[in-house]
């Protein structure tokens, strides 16, 4: 009968799906595995038993946990965990926790004003009424503060500061010294909440809150961080905390997630952490108004309140932005300092006896000590300006007191010029002036926000860009962004820009200036506004930057791209198309270098995205095509491993995991299914600099109860037989000073029971000839008690890797030995770093009646070695117990605490044909 010697080379096939295993045509399905669990190949073939699982913490209260990386750089990085409305934040796997401190902050809640000393130059207001600090420096030069006094008692030991602004922006200053930022170096806190650490190193510390913005500005409170866990609140309820998009520039992290306004978390320190408003001050702007009335501002600067002509307001309009365009300038500016002005104004047209494009108006009032001076400037509006006269009749330049209505004008025909009146630097003395102007050629637009809802026809507004009137218009524009209208899904950075988008538009702001989307910034550089408009649905479920921007919508793939693949996209060069049909589920895709890796809108395919040079775009091709199985629950979230190799860990909605070993230049793709005791729930991944460290949230049951651990794998080093070896899950590793039978392996598994290795080697008995695990339960202060004093130690629960190989269809003098019966003889096995009564071989899996066996213990006529490490070990071949079988099969297993390397196997196997 035909007999053949079939050697398995490598393991970096993987799993196959069992109705494909046939097409031993390929020759990947030769060296494939109809089973291959927990048991990692590098790309260069061999295969151990995954890392396991060391425990760090649960997640906050035991709920569902997003995880995501904040990575700076490649050795400073941060785990960020969201729960519902809930972000914390792990630093070297350590929760970011506040020491015990008694200092206190007088009126925290300003609920009152006493401790606190409000200042206000003249033209700003610093009150503390409604539960707020108040700050409001409506005269330009003008300054709003409040400080406090707080005395330390714990000296030297790390405080925190709680501080939630309602309305920012706002300045802070901390510093050992009054109005110095010794502590807190002057920054500036947006809407939203902070948690800042600073350590005090003298009896006491001086707070200052400032704001030098003619808006009003609201501080909700500021207390002092109570010890524990410090924890941020945010937006993002549980069922959509896998909808959010992350992209992150230094230390700061944009988030888009469907149905929320954008956000940024921000890092300050490692110990220092913000979530706050992503609020553009300018856009991006619907192209003109979105209902046929009229708006009117109370005011042109400051706060007020906008009034539309009809009802249209509802109290999703908070927030939103509208730009509003009048023509002529009126405007009434407070100055109250030296280099201050009013708007500049531009003056066109001609002077003839019968009118006058060329003349305006002016006043002059208030209190006030200094010299006022007309500049204007023919070269634009922020540069060239020389002083000019203070009316039509005089050549006199200098204003040092109040005027009437004043006329001005210039003779310079045809001219473009602009104007403005202010005060030069070093011409103000004291007081606030207050100028009005009027001129009834030009216009312009003025931006604001909406504060507040008061009715259908009315809001309160804070006056971004002043207006260049206080009367109605018809010539407005709303954001597009906001509750009422839509809020960005996706968000990416591409050729210098922030890009961000939803439904079926994109927008890209400003070159370098990720919260600009002025409309009016002239050339390449200028924002970007467009609809997507590929035809079909296009929802965007996310962005992907690679060597062009990448949207993925439920209908297709689209590639945002200049006319040639080299020019960078402008506002005039760009065009979205098509590069596949295949539609995108919500997924967060990956990038692996220039390719991507995304959910197919099905939720249960993997595609890979890479550039065809002969068309000159982007391509889907399937990936898990092979390993369809292994994603019939629908994939919930993936996260990119690269070093030592490329790892896509996947996490599916039934909480079962798969590891992708990927190398496309290699041709490697392996599916790898990974088991533990629980159900996967999410995945991150942080760089290191040998290994990436791997993370996942992980539902289990411990004593009865159910709880959610943040476990982080081993490193593949550390699989290998030494002194600790890492190959259980939620496991403590630890050393007894001086040894001790009493492991203290933690609470967290109390009830459960746990396998050790110790000191070298794993904790096993033998029964009927077979070494089998030593099991201990955990008892309620956390300890087991092992048989023999130990030193160095790892505890935890156990897990099994198994290989099963595919059909072996070979030697059969008919050519094929697929439906033929067949008999593995024999099974020769080279490895590495494996304990040897470990390792077990058979036929099937889970079968009394046909077991599996260890490698022989003896090596012609010496004992083998029991723990072989590092040493490559070639097993000479041993008698399989193998049954005629039309489809015989090799299965190895490796259950903890054991641990093996495979390199390759030789399967002799005969047929009958």
């Amino acid at each position: 009968m035909p007999r053949i010697n079939t050697y398995l080379q490598h393991f970096a096939v993987g799993v196959q799906d069992k109705k494909h295993l046939p097409r031993v045509d390929l020759e990947r399905m030769r060296l494939a595995a109809e089973q291959q669990t927990n048991l990692l190949p590098l790309t260069s073939g061999p295969a151990f038993m995954r890392p396991g699982l060391e425990y760090i913490s649960t997640t906050d209260s035991n709920d569902v946990c997003r995880l995501k990386e904040f990575v700076f750089g490649a050795t400073d990085a941060a785990l960020l965990e969201f729960t519902d409305q809930l972000m914390r934040v792990k630093v070297d796997d350590v929760l970011v926790t506040r020491p015990a401190v008694t200092a206190a902050i007088t009126n925290g809640d300003f609920s009152s004003g006493t401790g606190w000393t409000l200042t206000a130059t003249s033209g700003a207001t610093s009150t503390v009424s409604g539960g707020y600090l108040n700050l409001t420096a409506l005269a330009r030069g003008s300054k709003a503060s409040a400080a406090q006094t707080v005395t330390v008692n714990e000296i030297g030991t790390e405080h925190a500061l709680r501080i939630v602004v309602e309305r920012g922006p706002v300045t802070l200053r901390v510093g050992s010294t009054s109005g110095g930022d010794e502590y807190i170096n002057e920054t500036v806190l947006r809407t939203g909440t902070h948690s800042l650490a600073f350590t005090p190193t003298g009896a006491q510390f001086y707070l200052l809150f400032q704001s030098e913005l003619e808006q009003l500005k609201r501080v909700d409170s500021v207390t002092i961080e109570a010890a524990g866990v410090m924890t941020v609140p945010t937006q993002w309820l549980e069922a959509d905390l896998f909808k959010m998009r992350f992209a992150q520039s230094a230390d700061v992290v944009f988030v888009a997630c469907e149905g929320y306004q954008p956000q940024r978390i921000e890092r300050r320190s490692t110990r220092s952490w913000s979530v706050v408003r992503y609020q553009p001050d300018n856009g991006p702007f619907t192209l003109g108004a979105t209902r046929d009335l009229k708006l009117t501002p109370s005011v042109a600067e400051g706060n007020g309140t906008l009034t539309a002509s009809a009802p249209f307001f509802n109290s999703d309009h908070v927030g939103t932005l509208f730009s509003l365009f009048h023509e002529g300038f009126e405007c009434s500016t407070q100055l109250a300092g030296g280099g201050e002005y009013t708007d500049v104004f531009k003056v066109t047209g001609v002077q003839t006896g019968n009118y006058n494009d060329r003349n305006w108006s002016y006043t002059v009032s208030g209190t006030w000590v200094g010299t006022l001076r007309w500049q204007r400037s023919f070269d634009g509006e922020d540069q060239g300006f020389k002083r000019f006269p203070y009316n039509n009749a005089s050549g006199t330049i200098d204003i040092t007191g109040n005027l009437g209505s004043t006329n001005n004008d210039d003779e310079d025909d045809n001219a473009i010029v602009w104007y403005k009146l202010g005060f030069e630097e070093g011409s103000y003395t004291s007081g606030t002036a207050t100028i009005t102007v009027d001129y009834d050629g030009g216009g312009g637009s003025g931006i604001c926000r909406v504060t507040a809802y008061n009715s259908p026809t009315s809001v309160d507004i804070e006056i971004l860009q002043p207006f260049h009137a206080a009367k109605a218009t018809d010539n407005w524009r709303e954001c597009e962004w906001s509750a009422n209208q839509i809020w960005p899904s996706a968000v990416a950075f591409a050729e210098g820009r922030l890009w961000w988008s939803g439904d079926d538009r994109l927008w890209g702001s400003v070159s370098d200036g990720f919260e600009d989307f002025d409309d009016t910034t002239e050339g390449d550089s200028g924002p970007i506004s467009r609809s997507i408009a590929t035809g079909g649905v296009n929802d965007t479920q996310w962005l992907l930057a690679l060597q062009r921007l990448l949207v993925g919508t439920e209908g297709a793939v689209s590639t945002v791209k200049s006319s040639s693949f080299d020019e960078p996209l402008t506002p005039t060069n760009l065009s979205i198309k098509d590069s596949s049909s295949t539609g995108a589920s919500s997924v967060d895709p990956a990038r692996v270098d220039t390719r991507g890796v995304f959910v197919d809108r099905s939720g249960k395919a993997l595609f890979e995205l890479s550039f065809d040079g002969t068309s000159s775009d982007y391509n889907a091709t399937q990936m898990s095509k092979l390993a369809t199985d292994l994603f019939t629950s629908g994939i919930k979230t993936l996260s990119v491993q690269r070093r030592p190799d490329t790892r896509i860990w996947v996490v599916n909605n039934d909480g079962s995991c798969v590891c992708i070993v990927y190398e496309p230049l290699e041709e490697v793709l392996a599916f790898i299914p990974i088991e533990t005791d629980g159900n996967f729930e999410s995945v991150a991944v942080l760089p290191a600099d040998d290994q990436d460290r791997v993370y996942f949230v992980v539902n289990r049951t411990i004593n009865g109860s159910t709880v959610r651990y943040i476990e982080k794998m081993a490193l593949d080093t550390e699989v290998k037989p030494t002194t600790q070896c890492k190959v259980m899950d939620a496991h403590v590793a630890g050393t007894n000073g001086p040894a001790s039978t009493t492991i203290h392996v933690g609470t967290h598994l109390q009830g459960e029971s746990v396998v050790v290795w110790a000191d070298g080697a794993p904790l096993v008995s033998t029964v009927d000839g077979y070494t089998v695990p030593n099991t201990y339960t955990v008892n309620g202060s956390g300890n087991i008690t092992v048989g023999s004093a130990v030193t160095d130690w790892v505890a935890g629960l156990p897990y099994t890797a198994r290989y099963k190989s595919a059909k072996l269809a070979y030697g059969a003098a008919g050519g094929t030995a697929m439906l033929q019966k067949k008999k593995v003889d024999e099974v020769g096995l080279i490895m590495t770093d494996f304990v040897r009564a470990g390792v077990r071989y058979g036929s099937e899996f889970d079968n009394d009646e046909r077991p599996l066996f260890p490698p022989p213990a003896q090596k012609g006529f010496t004992a083998a070695d029991a723990i072989v490490l590092s040493d490559v070990d070639d097993e000479e071949a041993f008698m399989f117990p193998g049954e005629w079988n039309t489809d015989s099969r090799v299965c190895v297993e490796c259950a903890s605490p054991n641990t093996m390397t495979l390199i390759s196997m030789v399967i002799s196997v005969t047929t009958n044909g």
